[in-house]
């Protein structure tokens, strides 16, 4: 009897120092809360997650928690959980996310990135023309018909009858807004479905269209440009240029060639980063940002990883001098040679 009471006080005691332990202050509990509601509701692979499990083993970590910032180091476990090495828990001005992706040792491309942040066209010998588009910030969405409406213009400015193909260099673009991007290249990427959203069961949420040289996701208008026709009418080869830098958006971009005619992908596999994503609010200090979907091409491609090129060079980039560029000198000959 007495081993019977003894046992009964130590899984009391035991039970009572657990839920001190786990214990959180109201506020601290409802912001995990509101995170893991946001999460279960809209991760992309939510239908995989055992969700009873995962929340007690996320509210085992975050035990203790008195304050947001005492959480914080959870999120990264979360989103390693539910496989979203693009999401991150951004925190006054800060972001928790998974570091999922290997090293990246091309450091000519590294540099770059922080060199080239806005958009140069120009023609290069042999009537090729060159168009590098880096990422942009605009996150909110307020600049997508002027930034656009730049990048057709300077399309325009150096585009004639005679030119035989165009490199568009997207090894410097690591994401931002994809629709100023599609939108300016809306000429070239030609009329009707370049790609599309799909869930984790592949069926199709978002198809990604150009009509009249706008971008347009399902019957949503997303950009409002005047059309400025190409001189010529023509399908001319078009060579892009990819790196492990190419993200995101950037990836988008990248996809949405494949399968246009006459096109090809040329340099290093992509970064990885090819899924859409979406933002949540939590409070005034803090969201999520979610991969909610997987991007596939106009073929019905799905990209779950990596963008592989068609033509794989690793290395010899020179971003100064495009003429002693390997990638550019590939793609050079590949536009020649299709034409």
């Amino acid at each position: 009897m007495k081993a019977t009471i003894f046992l009964f006080w130590l899984l009391f005691i035991t039970g009572f120092r657990l839920k001190a332990q786990v214990s959180m202050p109201d506020s601290v509990k409802s912001f995990l809360d509101k995170s893991m509601d946001i999460v279960q509701a809209n991760s992309i692979n939510r239908d995989s997650v055992d969700w009873p499990d995962l929340r007690r083993l996320i509210y085992q970590k975050a035990a203790g928690g008195k304050s947001y910032e005492d959480i914080l180091l959870v999120y990264p476990y979360l989103f390693e959980q539910i496989g979203d090495h693009h999401g991150a828990l951004k925190f006054k001005g800060k972001s928790y996310y998974w570091k999922h992706s290997a090293p990246y040792h091309n450091q000519t491309v590294i540099a770059a990135v922080k060199m080239y942040d806005t958009v140069i066209v120009k023609m290069l010998s042999g009537n090729i023309g060159y168009i590098l588009l880096p990422g942009n910030n605009d996150f909110s969405a307020q600049h997508i018909d002027d930034d656009s409406q730049k990048i057709r213009d300077a399309i325009a400015a150096v585009d004639n009858k005679n030119v035989k193909g165009w490199i568009i260099d997207l090894r410097v673009n690591t994401g931002g807004n994809m629709y100023q991007m599609l939108a300016g290249l809306g000429n070239l990427l030609g009329d009707g479905k370049i790609g599309a959203f799909v869930n984790q069961h592949g069926q199709q949420d978002g198809i990604w269209s150009i009509r009249n040289g706008n971008i347009y996701i399902d019957s949503a208008q997303a950009s409002k440009i005047t059309s400025v026709k190409r001189e010529g009418n023509k399908i001319v080869p078009i060579a892009v240029l990819i790196s492990g830098r190419t993200a995101s958006s950037g990836e988008v971009v990248a996809i949405s060639f494949v399968g246009r005619k006459k096109a090809v992908l040329i340099g290093e596999n992509s970064a990885g980063y090819t899924t859409a994503n979406q933002g949540f609010i939590i409070n005034k200090d803090a969201g999520l940002n979610l991969a909610i979907g997987f991007d596939a091409d106009r073929l019905g491609y799905i990209y779950k990883g990596n963008i592989s090129p068609n033509i794989l060079i690793e290395g010899g980039d020179d971003f100064e001098n495009l003429d002693n560029d390997k990638k550019v000198s590939a793609a050079r000959k590949w536009i020649l040679k299709t034409r």
